[in-house]
């Protein structure tokens, strides 16, 4: 049999033993393992020794998950606790994965210039808003959207026109220290340049 000593629902000692249960209960008040205020319960049976609310035990000895604790109120998590693995876990604002979790539940606060984001396998991570959505939420200056802009307009020259650029003049000159004019495939060529500066323009607009 167990015996199960409780105060307050808390439990503050459980006690095995084979021999008369009267017996044992009055030896174990003489020795004042039981205390005047202190209550008792007996069971033939204890699942889980780690349990510490007396209300958590049902009548055969099986003991409630933490999930029908919570549910009958007997087990109340602090704010940042929850359930993982049948166990009672601590979130931890240093971890990623938590610290995403502290935020859904209000707990912490992200950046203004970052967000939340679920990838397609299910797992969310932080990141960093893009310029145009920092520009939208007012979160930067149009001088220093448009300064972007103009940095991601001088990457596109330099990674599409300044080696076919290059290779222009250097024919044109050549051809001008020998002809003086422009070839049809020179002046296709500067028309093909003048068409991607200008599509690179489109795709990065300067705000107003």
């Amino acid at each position: 049999m167990y015996i199960v000593i409780y105060k307050d629902n808390k439990i503050k000692n459980i006690i095995s033993s084979n021999k008369d249960t009267e017996q044992v209960i009055k030896d174990l008040k003489l020795k004042n393992f039981i205390l005047d205020d202190d209550k008792y319960k007996v069971f033939e049976k204890i699942q889980n020794m780690s349990v510490t609310d007396i209300r958590a035990i049902k009548e055969d000895g099986s003991v409630m998950s933490l999930e029908e604790q919570i549910e009958n109120k007997i087990l109340v998590l602090e704010k940042a606790e929850e359930i993982r693995n049948g166990g009672i876990y601590k979130l931890n604002k240093n971890i990623q994965e938590d610290f995403i979790r502290l935020v859904e539940l209000g707990l912490e606060e992200l950046d203004d210039k970052q967000k939340i984001v679920t990838s397609d396998d299910g797992r969310k991570y932080i990141t960093q808003k893009s310029y145009e959505e920092l520009f939208k939420e007012n979160l930067i200056t149009t001088e220093e959207y448009n300064n972007y802009i103009i940095s991601q307009r001088q990457s596109q020259y330099m990674y599409n026109l300044d080696g076919e650029r290059a290779e222009l003049v250097e024919s044109v000159l050549n051809n001008l220290a020998s002809q003086g004019l422009l070839t049809e495939e020179q002046k296709s060529q500067l028309e093909s340049l003048q068409t991607k500066r200008q599509e690179i323009k489109t795709e990065y607009p300067k705000e107003n």
